[in-house]
Order: structure tokens, then sequence, then C-alpha cells
């Protein structure tokens, strides 16, 4: 039960109304949060929460002590928490040591702690005048949702690409992914001519759709892509991405999505600035970054474009939260922690599950980054 970061060490105490848990060695600058009980071992930890003893179900707090060099320099409390839903708060004591990273590093060990309790959101409030603390929940992945309050989405969806799969045994990579922790499975389709590839059509997806039990995340990589949108709707299609580069009448395309009943993506390649988009975010229910040039997976990632998420989620907080922020290329567990951060809900993982060692482990490993 002991997080450890890049630069700094967190150790818990989990309080409730019947206790406190000790989760390190006695130390004289925080006794006001300690009870008089020998430091607990891991495994009485873990037996508690399974137990659910300290109320970890229920309203509560956790209180998450930040430590750099055996001293204890700040705090982070998970306040509140009940269901889904908890608020964090996050203080360094010292003012000299507020911009040496620790409490960025501290927020993202806390995020995936917060994650392994199944809670799918953290809320914080920030007085306006505090840019610092505007500046490092924002830095972290959170959206000014309303006055002085930011929210970040503690939900993470891997969509790994069927373009990557064994063709000659899909249904079996199909089934694979239907037990794992993968969310949708992402559908490439590609014409020969706006992309220099040609993949897959409607049988291959209704194949697909017939056995998956996923969301069906269809990205269409074709010229004049409204001629088929709902086909490709009515084949199983749950999300209908487009590229902006080829859609003469984007919200007409949009409006064919929805009236299909499918929800309506976005896709910008490489060279595209998210900006062009802004007109149309309000109805959009997804847009879809390209961190690779569309048409050929095993491409290695493009760094430029997390500047591109970061600029979108800007945009996106502003003008339509509910839209999410998919990324498609070079995604793997080696980076998917800094693509997550910027701002990204769904990133697409072909080459790095499927050529995997063990696929479904990989896709755990990318949602754990």
């Amino acid at each position: 039960m002991i997080l450890q970061g890049k630069t700094c060490i967190l150790r818990s105490v989990v309080s409730s109304d019947v206790g406190t848990i000790l989760l390190w060695e006695n130390d004289s600058s925080i006794a006001q949060y300690s009870d008089t009980h020998e430091p607990y071992t891991q495994e009485q930890i873990e037996q508690f929460i399974e137990n659910q003893q300290f109320g970890l179900k229920a309203n509560g707090q956790i209180r998450l002590m930040i430590e750099v060099d055996n001293k204890v320099i700040g705090a982070i409390d998970l306040f509140d928490y009940n269901g889904k839903q908890a608020e964090v708060g996050v203080l360094i004591y010292n003012k000299r040591l507020r911009n040496r990273g620790y409490a960025t590093d501290a927020l993202q060990t806390v995020k995936s702690y917060a994650r392994s309790l199944n809670i799918e959101s953290l809320s914080a409030v920030i007085d306006d005048n505090n840019i610092a603390s505007i500046n490092l929940f924002r830095g972290c992945g959170f959206v000014k949702t309303d006055k002085n309050r930011y929210l970040c989405s503690m939900k993470r969806v891997v969509a790994p690409s069927i373009l990557s799969a064994d063709f000659g045994n899909l249904e079996r990579d199909t089934l694979m992914l239907n037990h794992s922790e993968a969310e949708w499975v992402h559908v490439d389709v590609m014409d020969g001519v706006f992309v220099p590839n040609i993949s897959f059509g409607f049988p291959v997806l209704t194949a697909v759709t017939k056995i998956s039990t996923k969301v069906i995340d269809t990205h269409l990589m074709i010229c004049d892509p409204i001629r088929y949108v709902e086909r490709f709707v009515k084949a199983g299609s749950h999300y209908v991405t487009f590229h902006y580069e080829a859609a003469e009448d984007i919200e007409a395309c949009i409006d064919a999505i929805h009236n299909a009943g499918a929800k309506a993506g976005i896709s910008i390649k490489p060279q595209t600035e998210p900006e062009v988009l802004e007109p149309w975010l309000s109805k959009l229910d997804m847009v879809l970054v390209m961190s690779v040039e569309p048409g050929f997976g095993g491409q290695s990632f493009m760094p430029y474009s997390l500047d591109k998420v970061r600029r979108l989620r800007s945009m996106i907080e502003r003008i339509n939260p509910n839209c999410l922020i998919e990324i498609d290329g070079g995604i793997s567990a080696a980076n998917a922690a800094e693509v997550f951060t910027a701002g990204v809900d769904v990133v697409v993982a072909g080459s790095a599950v499927f050529c995997a060692e063990n696929p479904e482990a990989e896709i755990v490993k990318i949602l754990n980054a």
C-alpha cells in the first residue's frame, strides 16, 4: 500500500468514522493523523479494504502524505467519495517546494490509486485567483466544468484496432477482446484513395459485430464518407468517425450519423490543426486525433500530437465537455500515461496489443499506465 511516484513516495492513511489505519512508521510530524496501533502489514491493509471495514464504499476520506527524503512535505486528500465520485485536494506545506514537480507527481499517483478503488471521476474546487493550483490540476487532466469546479474522468478506454489482428483467426481475436478489459473495438475502413491502403468493409464489420460484445468504433478513412455512414451504422457501428479532410459538408455528415442512430466522430490528420473543428464541436460526440499518418499500422507516435490534444481539450472544455477525445497511432503502455494526462479519453492500440505475447495483459498495462 505504499504508492511510489517518480520523485516522491506517498504513504497512505485511510480514515473513517471507526478509526484510522496507519500505513507507515510513527512520525511526529503526522502524529495528528496516527492511531496507537503498530504499523499494519500490507496483507492486513488489503484485508481491511477487502472487508470494507473502514468505509471504503461509503462516505469517507483517504489521506495520502507526500514524503520526500523521509520528510512529509505535503498531503493529498480524497474527500467524501461515495459510489463513483470523489473530491481531491492537494497541499504542499513548504512554498519553496511547490514548483518542483512533487504535487504533479503526487496527483498523478493519487489518480492511479483512485482508479484502483473504482472511482470514476475526481473533482476539485479551486479559487479563480489560485493560478498555481489551476495549472496543476489542468496539467493533470482536470477540466473546468462550473464556476470553481474542475473535473477529471478516471474512465479510460482502450480500443484495440482489428487492423492488427490475425485475419486468419479473426473470430479467435474478437473473442479474446470480449474477455479482455478493452471496452471498444476499433475498426479501420480504408478505400485506397483517401489513404494509400485498402482494408475491409461491410462483410468484415458485420462478421465482427456478430461476435463482439464491445462498443464498435468505426473509423472511416474514405472519400465522401456521407455515402456510407448509414450502412456502417446498420452493420453494427456504435461510433462512426469520418475525416475532416474527406467530407465536403461536415455538418451534413454529422447529422447523417446521428439520424442513423450512432454517435458521430470526426478525425484530423497530423498536419491538420484542431482549431478547424471549433464550429462543429457542439454537435460532436468524439474527436479522433491521428498521431501517425493514416493508412498503415505499426508507425511511430508523433509527440507533437499531445499539444494538439491539449488545445483540443481546452476547446472542448469551453464548448462541449461531453465530447470525447480519441487518439490513434503508435500508442502503447510506454506512452499511454502521457497521452491520458494530456486529456485523451480513448486510445486506439493495434500492434501494441495484437503483437504482444499476452494481448489481454497488455490492454491492462495500457489502462494502468
